[in-house]
């Protein structure tokens, strides 16, 4: 690897995104393709991130395959659905990281545990401190948190109540009501490295 192949690695940063209900709408155990619906404005986002040279890596736990209620069959088909419908506006994903394991499996790559962020950025030569992670779950920012990584919170009716608790643990965490919000953060992150 010559130089400047290094400088490209070294500059490497990513978005990580939670999948169900930040990049699709949310359904308990979603595991149909023509389920899949993509949030308002969700694509536009993720198109602006990715122009801004962020890799767009996917942090999922689908414990619905070790319950026994879908297979990763199912679970890669609503994938190749989801690819396709931001793919019409643009918008790639680099990587899915899927953990299949529920809670009592105690295994060590499930949310809140870093391990699919610290493997996502072994692969990709990221740099964790500069990447960011938009999950609308307690488990996604305590992920972020703990592998060094920058946490947004979306805010949904589902996990409004635990906001508070959220962010008397974890000052830096950032809330947000919708997802064109993080535009601001691509922006701040631009003007910081400039001073």
């Amino acid at each position: 690897m010559n130089s400047q192949d290094t400088n490209l690695a070294q500059s490497r940063k990513a978005l990580f995104l939670d999948r169900d209900g930040v990049l699709i709408e949310y359904i308990p155990y979603l595991s149909h393709p023509h389920q899949v619906a993509l949030p308002l404005g969700a694509a536009e986002t993720f198109k602006q991130w990715q122009d801004a040279g962020y890799l767009l890596i996917v942090i999922t736990n689908q414990s619905g395959i070790a319950r026994g209620y879908f297979t990763a069959n199912d679970v890669d088909a609503v994938h190749t659905k989801m690819r396709q419908a931001y793919a019409s506006f643009g918008v790639y994903f680099q990587d899915i990281f899927i953990c299949s394991h529920q809670p009592s499996d105690n295994c060590g790559c499930r949310k809140p545990s870093p391990y699919m962020l610290k493997e996502a950025a072994k692969k990709y030569s990221l740099n964790l401190r500069e990447c960011f992670f938009i999950g609308d779950a307690v488990s996604d920012m305590e992920c972020a948190v703990n592998a060094g990584c920058n946490p947004i919170f979306l805010l949904t009716n589902r996990t409004l109540a635990e906001a508070s608790t959220l962010a008397q643990k974890h000052s830096a965490l950032r809330m947000i009501n919708q997802l064109s919000e993080t535009i601001n953060f691509i922006e701040d992150r631009y003007i910081l490295k400039q001073l």
